[in-house]
């Protein structure tokens, strides 16, 4: 990606480093994508996993290390998280009394521990789809019951606005 191959973005949304992985996030998908999707929309689902993943790849664009290759479909996995964390931000329903909301967290810190005692697990990757998911939950929350385009489209294309500009200001200013 750093050398101009920008289709790599795209694509590590939905690769996987083997079997394991591939089964962890697909395990992960079942259950937190199915919450998601009943919670936003299929329309909504996958432009949350799209840019999730997008902004996991940014952030390890800016922030990873370019000594091994990395794939980005846990960034997607972890921006689904984060939408529903956004969207419960915005809804004032963000609290650890919140059964839901408190058995996301308790996920969200045993995996990023497990990002951090496995070698080559990306938790930069994961923080920044785990960022792009709580901006758009956090964005689309107001419009989740919209029916008109326009609406709905706004939070997409804010957050997938914002990550042209960091692509944009990576290949200027780097």
């Amino acid at each position: 990606m750093a050398d101009g191959q920008a289709w790599r973005l795209v694509s590590s949304v939905f690769l996987h480093s083997g079997f394991v992985h591939l089964a962890l996030n697909m395990l992960s998908l079942y259950f937190l994508g199915s919450f998601v999707e009943a919670s936003f929309g299929r329309g909504r689902f996958l432009a949350l996993y799209l840019l999730s993943g997008l902004s996991g790849g940014i952030a390890y664009l800016y922030f990873g290390g370019f000594a091994e290759p990395a794939v980005g479909a846990s960034g997607a996995i972890f921006g689904l998280l984060g939408g529903i964390l956004g969207y419960s931000i915005r809804r004032g329903t963000f609290s650890w009394r919140n059964p839901i909301i408190r058995q996301l967290l308790i996920l969200l810190a045993i995996n990023l521990y497990i990002g951090l005692s496995i070698p080559n697990i990306s938790n930069t990757a994961h923080m920044g789809g785990l960022a792009g998911g709580l901006l758009f939950g956090f964005l689309v929350a107001p419009t989740v019951y919209s029916r008109k385009t326009a609406k709905a489209i706004t939070p997409i294309a804010v957050v997938l606005g914002l990550e042209i500009l960091l692509l944009v200001a990576w290949y200027v200013f780097v």
